[in-house]
């Protein structure tokens, strides 16, 4: 199980998400799983709303989901594309960021361990 606590507010004409995924509420399989087959990494940037007349673009880059949160995403609401219907635009990016979290846990969660065991030979 994991928790990913997502923080949202509005300061100065910047809106701000907080992404931060909750060390005590991650699971000991998990961290397991992590040590084993290492942290997922998921993209923090993209084309967003891709094909809408609210679509726009954040540079490519990657977060491990668990060192590199907590994360924080601001979007300047003064200044284009963020000026016209902002809230749509960070909320799409939200829910986005979200599915991506869920997603990485899902497919670590998924991986089978075809090396622990014994190998047996005869000689």
């Amino acid at each position: 199980m994991a928790i990913l606590r997502v923080y949202q507010k509005i300061d100065n004409d910047v809106w701000s998400l907080t992404f931060v995924n909750d060390p005590l509420a991650l699971s000991d399989t998990d961290k397991n799983l992590m040590k084993k087959f290492g942290e997922p990494e998921i993209e923090m940037g993209d084309v967003y709303l891709d094909g809408t007349g609210n679509e726009f673009t954040l540079p490519t880059k990657k977060a491990k989901i668990r060192s590199d949160f907590p994360y924080t995403q601001e979007f300047d609401s003064t200044s284009a594309p963020f000026d016209t219907n902002t809230q749509v635009k960070v909320e799409a990016y939200r829910d986005d960021i979200v599915d991506r979290f869920n997603d990485a846990l899902v497919a670590l969660r998924a991986i089978p361990d075809t090396f622990t065991g014994e190998k047996v030979y005869t000689i």
